[in-house]
């Protein structure tokens, strides 16, 4: 058994399915209960006359498998969902709502979201609740022809997140790569270690259906723990683990262990590979496939991909970041990275400027415009730097002027820049400068203060690592902050 994205629905084939389809930290769901809870959700939407919602909804909750079966239930209801996770505070909740006018929550946690104005509905298994009930606004029209399947937000420069849609064609294009082009079977068992709103879940949650293999859950407190989550990759004979580099780093170090042994491939997005880490899990790893890839969220999660083989590794320091998947395109326009393809997003929702900025055609074709650096060798796309000021740091994308702006709309602050570290062009940590108003005395008080006024808008991997108090602001010739000059005040405080 599998999900056709194309007809939105389970299919039967060879496989049993009394397969394992989820596991999360409670129970497990083999392919026959997983069809049955998704159904349960549909069945319920119907009786409720929910089947036909005109707006987007939110899916909070964590590593729950409801969240995965509540994702294809509404996949097969054609209801776009915006994933939220439990780590993101209440403002950043708000603000999506407020760029959406989102009118439903689905919550799999035991706590109410109780945002205003919306409906509540908790699901748990084949129970539903509802913790809240507002009006809710139903389409007059036929589904699009090609509807969304979520919404995620990314940083935005401007201080508010921005929602990147992703249709059914981008996601049939990508299950389609991943089915045929990755070797992957319904035998293997994908290790999920981001957040659902992080698009490098993606590659998981979407893929274990269409190839109708097993999804391994693990929780934050799991992957934290290097030694809780080898227990369970070992217990559950983990096949595929699907991480950014940073977070692989620390299992590197531990080597070919035997909890290890099951894993057949290591697939790789979110941020450079280092050539040391490849080469490292080449050796420990002989029998597995060590797969490089790039993509931005508004490509649907990847368009390129390499299988790093020792020929990879000798060629290339750098390593390539591949091959474009089957019926897209990569340009390189004064040298930027252009994203051509049915695999690239509709836009930004209600960002109509941005859009046109960012978002073009190309032959009839969508295209984005990636805001990466990057050069074509040997059929192969090479990454080099962003062209803005959007970093990545652990996978994150992040901009950097939308933590800056969260610091200046702070009363005791009269001026704030925030920049990113690098080592051998690797962003290792953001910090940001801040200069007071007059009269602030304690730094120590203050900069514990930002901290907690941050913590109220920002997700936990945008909050800066450090703060320098500075008497001035260092400008350039054009009048903008000196980047370079303050990441030399910063480096120069011992």
């Amino acid at each position: 058994m599998r999900f056709c994205f194309q007809e939105k629905d389970f299919t039967e084939h060879s496989i049993t399915p009394d397969r394992l389809a989820l596991i999360d930290h409670d129970r497990t769901l083999t392919w026959h209960q997983f069809k049955a809870e998704v159904n349960s959700i549909c069945s319920f939407f119907i009786e409720n006359n929910w089947d036909t919602l005109a707006k987007p909804v939110i899916l909070y909750g964590h590593k729950q498998a409801e969240m995965i079966t509540t994702i294809y239930a509404l996949m097969k209801l054609k209801i776009a969902y915006i994933p939220v996770d439990v780590i993101f505070p209440e403002q950043r909740i708000l603000a999506i709502q407020n760029v959406v006018g989102v009118e439903m929550v689905i919550n799999c946690t035991n706590q109410p979201l109780n945002l205003e104005n919306t409906t509540e509905l908790q699901i748990k298994g084949h129970e539903f609740q509802l913790f809240r009930e507002r009006k809710l606004t139903f389409s007059q029209t036929p589904v699009a022809s090609d509807p969304l399947i979520y919404i995620i937000f990314t940083s935005g420069s401007t201080g508010e997140p921005k929602g990147v849609q992703i249709t059914t064609e981008a996601i049939q294009t990508f299950t389609e790569w991943m089915k045929n082009d990755f070797g992957f079977t319904a035998d293997d068992v994908f290790i999920n270690i981001a957040l659902f709103s992080f698009d490098l879940s993606v590659y998981e949650v979407m893929s274990f259906g269409a190839i109708g293999s097993t999804l391994l859950l693990n929780d934050k407190a799991t992957t934290e723990n290097p030694d809780a989550l080898l227990e369970r990759v070992e217990k559950y004979k983990g096949s595929i683990w699907v991480s950014t580099p940073s977070f692989s780093l620390t299992y590197s170090r531990i080597g070919a262990v035997p909890q290890l042994n099951s894993i057949q491939y290591f697939l790789f997005c979110g941020e450079t590979l280092p050539h040391s880490l490849a080469a490292k899990l080449f050796d420990s790893f002989k029998d597995a496939v060590i797969y490089n890839t790039y993509g931005p969220t508004e490509a649907t999660v990847a368009t390129t991909m390499v299988a790093v083989t020792q020929e990879i590794l000798d060629l290339y320091n750098p390593l390539p970041v591949g091959y474009p998947k089957p019926e897209s395109q990569i340009l390189i326009e004064n040298e930027e990275i252009v994203i051509v393809g049915d695999n690239v997003s509709i836009g930004y929702l209600n960002r109509p400027e941005l859009n046109a900025d960012k978002f073009i055609l190309i032959d009839g074709k969508r295209a984005y415009k990636t805001g990466d650096c990057g050069y074509l060798q040997d059929g192969m796309l090479f990454f080099s730097a962003r062209t803005d000021n959007q970093i990545k740091l652990h996978g994150y994308r992040i901009e950097l002027d939308e933590i800056t702006s969260k610091i200046n709309d702070i009363d005791f602050v009269l001026q704030a820049e925030t920049i990113a570290l690098r080592r051998n062009g690797e962003v290792k940590k953001i910090v940001s400068l801040v200069q007071l108003a007059p009269n602030i005395e304690s730094q120590l008080d203050v900069k514990e203060s930002i901290i907690q006024s941050l913590t109220k808008s920002l997700p936990p991997y945008m909050i800066p690592s450090d703060f320098k108090f500075i008497e001035r602001m260092p400008l350039n010739q054009n009048g903008k902050a000196d980047k370079k000059e303050l990441e030399r005040v910063y480096l120069e405080r011992t």
